[in-house]
């Protein structure tokens, strides 16, 4: 059966369960330290920027690998509720749901994250379904899946898909990527693996130069800087006193920027918009259910 092409996101990418617990103290190494509040929820970047907009009502599938497992039954079961369209989900009875386990500190919201993907293999080429790369306006993948990757990038840019890359570290043939990328959306970050000792302002420089046609580099709660075909500039972000848990920002952050990409806005507009969203997302435990009401967002980008 062919799959339904008004479809506004795509998103192709690492998912797993996050195993968070809020610690106080949060510990020194070889200390120990307390868990005040712990949750298990699906996690991974694609899938919180895709929960993200899909809870703003824009239609979103998503794909990614999970085991046969309750982790894996959950992660697709928690983006199903959220209506995400996971029908094309990758249950491969050989492996084992990868788990983030993640330790937040209370005083400041920040975590620390152990991936463990020891008995996980990442989708290969063979694994993509090549239509849904094209039945979409706007395609997001993370580079985990390298050879998978790239080609939905090139069926994507082929169709005239727009292209959004959410990189966490330079991968493998990360170069070949960006030339196929329309918005490289990364976290400053990025250039630890691709470009040691770069400011902020030159890594946006040097993704574009390495072929993306517009670069985002975000900065925490400071906001977000961009460079490329649709200008240059910063966008501040805006201060939130509340702050529990910075899991997942950076993921909703995506998910308003792709929103305001839908809807047409230019794009000071559109990080401005994703910069609330993400730091309203950090009043709660895990990202994905510190995702903000639409009408939360919009209030406070008015009142600004």
């Amino acid at each position: 059966m062919t799959p339904p092409s008004n479809i506004d996101l795509f998103g192709f990418g690492h998912c797993c369960a996050d195993y968070l617990a809020l610690l106080s103290p949060f510990p020194e190494k070889g200390k120990k330290g307390d868990v005040v509040q712990s949750l298990i929820v699906g996690g991974g970047p694609v899938p919180t920027a895709c929960q993200t907009i899909a809870k703003w009502g824009k239609l979103v599938r998503f794909v990614g690998k999970v085991g046969d497992d309750p982790d894996g039954r959950m992660v697709a079961l928690g983006l199903e509720e959220e209506g995400v369209d996971v029908s094309g989900m990758l249950v491969d009875p050989d492996v084992k749901t990868a788990r983030a386990y993640i330790w937040i500190d209370p005083s400041d919201g920040s975590r620390t994250v152990a991936l463990d993907a020891s008995r996980f293999r990442f989708p290969d080429e063979s694994e993509l379904d090549v239509r849904l790369p094209t039945a979409c306006k706007v395609f997001l993948a993370d580079g985990r899946a390298v050879e998978a990757t790239i080609k939905a990038l090139h069926l994507a840019r082929q169709a005239g898909v727009l292209t959004i890359l959410d990189a966490g570290a330079a991968r493998p043939r990360f170069r070949e990527m960006l030339a196929l990328t329309d918005y490289a959306v990364v976290s400053r970050d990025v250039a630890d693996t691709f470009a040691l000792g770069a400011s902020p302002e030159q890594l946006a420089r040097l993704l574009v130069e390495a072929g993306s046609k517009v670069a985002v580099v975000t900065i925490g709660e400071r906001g977000a800087i961009y460079y490329g075909a649709e200008g240059e500039g910063f966008v501040p972000g805006i201060e939130i006193t509340n702050v529990v848990d910075t899991t997942g920002a950076g993921d909703v952050f995506h998910g308003g920027f792709i929103y305001g990409l839908l809807e047409g806005w230019d794009i000071e507009r559109r990080i401005r918009f994703a910069n609330i969203a993400a730091a309203l997302s950090t009043r709660k435990l895990s990202g994905r259910f510190g995702i903000p009401m639409r009408s939360e967002v919009e209030a406070l980008f008015n009142a600004w």
